[in-house]
């Protein structure tokens, strides 16, 4: 054997666990770029023993990150651990002095209410559909569980002038943008980016239930799937993230895998009576005076004709 591979051997018999899976990563990598650090140091004496080009600047440091090597002590042989869903990252957070979802008695439309798929809008702007609960299989969710936004755009069919789709949400807007809260008790299913939506909640509430969030600036970093939380509690802010013209929630409600209009499903039932017509007063058999007897008219008698016999038959 030769005295340089045997040396080569024995240097890969020496290495640590860490070292091992960066050699393997480094492996793959058709080029390396050197960057003085703890990282690149011992990535250069593996990528000199493995014959990595070394000139070119192509590398790529997601491999060195996929390897362990992204941070300092990489040589170390202890697993790295990352945080549970559960686990809140250290330092206080502005959601914990928030305050809880308000419960709004009414919901005003936008600009006068001159949305196409609105609904009925009052004297003063405010939705005649409006509800503040919604009634589901899971029990109570809010119907605005935002901080005091106005109705942009309701569920279904848009018309030409708002560009004429299927919205399948309601877009509840406030340009100083404020707390998204959650509608109702639940578990976190999904809190991260998903294209158009942009930034995203989705909750479930048990029952086939769930609510959606999109378009938020921020989400609260402790929320993972799994993570509990409780209705009315604050969960992240309003934004314009994913394809959103303005600042608002999209706000979508789930029943058994379809969607249902979040201003319309659940409202409590109204009970119509028909007016039932009173009785008509019997008379008052204890009155019979002739001041409250009725008056009739007098019997007429008829006098017989003066040219007919009453002797002889009349024909």
């Amino acid at each position: 054997m030769h005295p340089r591979a045997g040396g080569r051997s024995r240097r890969a018999a020496r290495r640590s666990p860490s070292e091992a899976y960066c050699a393997a990563h480094l492996r793959r990598a058709r080029a390396f770029s050197y960057r003085s650090s703890g990282c690149g140091n011992l990535c250069w004496g593996i990528s000199r023993g493995l014959a990595v080009i070394q000139k070119s600047v192509l590398a790529l440091f997601a491999a060195l990150a996929l390897a362990g090597c992204a941070t300092s002590g990489a040589t170390s042989s202890a697993p790295i651990s990352y945080p549970e869903a559960s686990r809140p990252p250290p330092g206080p957070s502005i959601y914990d002095t928030a305050p809880h979802a308000p419960v709004h008695s009414m919901l005003i439309a936008c600009n006068g209410g001159n949305g196409s798929n609105i609904g009925q809008i009052g004297y003063n702007g405010e939705s005649l559909l409006y509800t503040p609960y919604i009634e589901t299989p899971a029990g109570q969710l809010l119907r605005n569980p935002t901080e005091g936004a106005c109705l942009s755009s309701g569920f279904g069919w848009r018309g030409e002038i708002d560009s004429g789709r299927q919205h399948n949400g309601l877009d509840l807007a406030n340009p100083n943008g404020g707390f998204v809260y959650a509608a109702g008790d639940g578990r976190i299913r999904y809190a991260d980016y998903r294209g158009g939506y942009g930034n995203v909640v989705e909750i479930d509430h048990g029952a086939g239930v769930r609510t959606l969030y999109a378009h938020l600036s921020e989400i609260d970093q402790r929320l993972r799937p799994g993570v509990r939380v409780s209705a009315g509690a604050p969960i992240a802010r309003m934004g314009r993230t994913g394809n959103a013209t303005g600042v608002h929630l999209h706000y979508e409600v789930w029943i058994d895998g379809l969607l249902v209009d979040p201003l319309h499903y659940g409202r409590p039932p109204v009970y119509i009576s028909a007016p039932v017509a009173e009785p008509m007063p019997l008379p008052d058999p204890a009155v019979g005076t002739d001041e409250t007897a009725p008056e009739y008219p007098p019997p007429v008698t008829l006098a017989p004709p003066t040219d007919v016999s009453l002797d002889k038959p009349v024909y």
